[in-house]
């Protein structure tokens, strides 16, 4: 879940900035590059001579910039609904979008799950568009190229099953009927898994029962693909499972009562046996006791000394306003954006106590 985090490492190299996201080339794209380049340039030298090297490159980076749109599209599609969008990579199994999507609904997510491959197929248009009005050349074969790959990534990530777009379309169909949202990750594993097995007919199976023999590149193909359809199946399936299981874990399992102490009090009049909670003139929580302080204070200054000078102030939003009986993976993004370690837990205006980090890391645990 959760911990403070220091600054994760750069997912690769950083080559713009879009409405504030940042896009990264990821370090592992230069190997799709290299491979396309290699497997390509060899085939069109016979007819472009050295210049074949120079459009196979060409290839790589129209993959490139077809991918880089699709995943913009997610990133724009999760702003439109004010999701915090974290980076955009592209990388070797094609790119990712880093985002928030925990309290999305299901057609929200449908919708930023479909911007992706529906981008596509503008793109596959504009490809074919210009294909059609260019003279033949490299550059009419460069724009037909672009309408196909465009209309191949529509239509593979529309396949349903997670880890593709099309597995997100149905989760939110079957979070939409059953209201449980890790219920449709599940089901679209499962489903990622059967994909999973229809690729690998699709390359290899089919070929083999037409008396084909499916050459070793498609073999490759076919195993670098269905490796990554299967480990994200099978991770959804687990975070899915996951995610039931703490949904039935509930706030006030992993909260400690309080007890609010105004902020001008004497240090005489903390309560003990149960940790106090540092509240303003409204009653609104606005600190915690620091242990340190406190016990560097002389007990006979104890008496003059107000709460507030041993206190120490938490950032806006550390009160939440919430239900004990509500499920623990409500506290997951507030602890997380805080940074603070420490959430407050208020219902009706009435403090209830407080829920930190290392609590519901020891529940998930």
């Amino acid at each position: 879940m959760t911990s403070q985090p220091g600054q994760p490492p750069a997912p690769g190299i950083k080559v713009a900035t879009i409405a504030g996201v940042p896009v990264y080339i990821g370090r592992s794209w230069g190997l799709l590059a290299l491979i396309i380049v290699a497997l390509i340039g060899p085939q069109l030298q016979p007819d472009l001579g050295g210049r074949a090297y120079l459009v196979a490159i060409g290839y790589a980076l129209l993959l490139l910039l077809a991918v880089m749109v699709h995943e913009g599209a997610h990133a724009l599609g999760a702003r439109s609904f004010g999701f915090p969008v974290h980076r955009v990579v592209a990388d070797l199994w094609g790119g990712h979008t880093a985002l928030d999507v925990s309290r999305s609904t299901p057609v929200r997510s449908a919708t930023i799950a479909v911007v992706g491959p529906l981008s596509n197929l503008v793109l596959s248009a504009v490809g074919y568009g210009l294909a059609a009005v260019l003279d033949p050349g490299i550059a009419h074969g460069l724009a037909g190229l672009f309408g196909y790959l465009n209309l191949l990534l529509a239509l593979f990530n529309l396949l349903p099953g997670l880890p593709l777009d099309g597995g997100q379309l149905v989760e939110s169909l079957v979070w939409k009927l059953t209201g449980d949202r890790h219920k449709g990750r599940v089901a679209a594993g499962y489903c990622g898994m059967a994909v999973t097995l229809g690729v690998l007919y699709w390359f290899v199976g089919r070929p083999l029962l037409r008396g084909d023999q499916p050459s070793l590149f498609s073999i490759g193909w076919a195993f670098l693909i269905c490796m990554f359809l299967w480990q994200g199946a099978r991770s959804a399936i687990a975070s899915g499972q996951v995610g039931g299981a703490l949904s039935r874990v509930r706030v006030v399992d992993v909260m400690t009562p309080v007890a609010p102490v105004p902020y001008d009090a004497a240090l005489t009049q903390l309560p003990t046996g149960v940790p106090p909670v540092v509240v303003d003139q409204s009653g609104t929580p606005v600190a915690l006791v620091d242990a340190a302080a406190l016990q560097a204070v002389p007990p006979q200054a104890a008496p003059h000394t107000s709460v507030s000078s041993v206190s120490r102030p938490q950032p806006p939003g550390w009160v939440l306003d919430l239900d004990p009986n509500a499920p623990v993976t409500e506290l997951f993004a507030p602890l997380r954006d805080l940074g603070t370690g420490v959430v407050a837990i208020r219902q009706n205006g009435r403090l209830l106590g407080v829920v930190t980090v290392d609590a519901v890391n020891n529940s998930l645990s």
